[in-house]
């Protein structure tokens, strides 16, 4: 890790309101957002990961991350699915009154992005396979390549 900090402590995602992308007509149970699942993967290793990746490479100081962790800004990003797009999204929190007026708010926004894509692209890669759970074959048998035995 680049940074001298330790790694926060990942992000509570249940009992959370839907994400800003939806309303609530689009989503029958907020549970499609498969925000506990996401959650036990990220405190399972996934944070941990993304969170040392992301330090290495992040603009920001080891001062400003610790603000930003000491205010509580990576424990509110938000990571769930996407149910309609079928595919891994995040929100960044706004920042606190007491760092608005900070020159670190007119990065950290960015940072948290970057960090969040991160996240989202570990899941995706390495932890978590979900975007063909809708896919008409979702496991091999004899019955899948019947009628497609070769011809005589």
């Amino acid at each position: 890790m680049a940074l001298d900090i330790d790694t926060p402590t990942p992000p509570d995602l249940t009992n959370r309101p839907l994400p800003s992308a939806f309303d609530s007509a689009e989503l029958e149970d907020a549970e499609e957002l498969r925000r506990a699942e996401l959650e036990e993967v990220l405190r399972d290793g996934a944070w941990n990961e993304a969170f040392e990746e992301w330090a290495e490479y992040t603009d920001l100081s080891a001062s400003e991350v610790r603000s930003l962790q000491d205010a509580g800004v990576f424990e509110q990003l938000d990571f769930y699915w996407d149910p309609i797009d079928a595919t891994f999204r995040f929100e960044v929190p706004g920042l606190p009154p007491e760092l608005a007026d900070e020159e670190l708010a007119t990065y950290a926004t960015t940072e948290l992005t970057d960090l969040g894509q991160t996240v989202i692209e570990l899941l995706a890669d390495a932890y978590l396979d979900w975007g063909d759970e809708e896919s008409p074959i979702d496991h091999w048998s004899e019955e899948t390549f019947s009628d497609q035995t070769p011809p005589e």
